[in-house]
């Protein structure tokens, strides 16, 4: 069975590392940052089910982080915090929370409020019953629910590749050279950044991009694609 993704956003080293060490315990597969700005750099290669995140954190705070994932991931988002007023509570639940803890928080209740949400959120999920349509005439992907989206130069380019081997991964240098990049360096986040943009595209409709990384080669879309030639 595949391990609930959890990320983790808090700044306090005493709540976040045995958090993290509980979860990960617990089966989940658990990554930790310390503000919303690592947080939005770590989700453009981790991709969680469940996002659990503080309130006052240094630079953008909790409930406006709450707000902005809300209309952008699919993610459950969790609320754990010291800030204990029941307006506090109000706004961060109207701000877009699934549930809204405060600390000190017992870890076997975040873990049950995880597995839960989680659980709900799953069984809304829709299972694809139809491909995905990448067109290369008129340049759009278009998702199993029939809504096509319009790509970049980069991003057709990408899915050129992409869609035409699903389920095989692709290595990252293939990628960049198809970005007009020589070879992948240790910094060159090009694709990485591509992509994520293009799972932002998507992020409105009822599927989400499935391009998955694979570690230490590159990406794979895994999902059957149908592709339309330019003739």
């Amino acid at each position: 069975m595949t391990p609930i993704r959890v990320l983790l956003v808090d700044d306090e080293p005493d709540f976040l590392t045995p958090v993290m060490r509980f979860l990960t315990k617990a089966g989940m597969q658990v990554v930790g940052v310390g503000s919303v700005e690592d947080m939005d750099a770590a989700l453009e290669d981790f991709q969680p089910d469940i996002i659990v995140l503080d309130v006052n954190l240094p630079g953008e705070n909790g409930f406006d982080a709450v707000h902005r994932l809300r209309q952008n991931t699919k993610a459950g988002l969790v609320m754990v915090t010291a800030r204990t007023e029941i307006d506090d509570r109000v706004f961060g639940l109207t701000q877009g929370a699934d549930a809204y803890f405060t600390k000190p928080v017992t870890l076997r209740e975040l873990e049950a409020a995880i597995r839960n949400l989680w659980g709900r959120l799953h069984s809304l999920t829709p299972v694809p019953t139809e491909p995905w349509i990448f067109d290369a005439g008129k340049w759009t992907l278009t998702s199993p629910d029939g809504k096509p989206q319009s790509l970049s130069a980069a991003e057709y380019r990408l899915l050129s590749i992409l869609a035409d081997t699903p389920g095989q991964p692709v290595e990252r240098d293939v990628l960049c050279q198809a970005l007009g990049r020589a070879t992948a360096s240790l910094d060159d986040r090009g694709v990485d950044l591509l992509i994520s943009r293009l799972r932002r595209k998507f992020a409105g409709a009822d599927f989400s991009l499935p391009i998955k990384s694979v570690r230490g080669i590159g990406y794979v879309f895994p999902e059957p694609v149908i592709t339309i030639s330019k003739s």
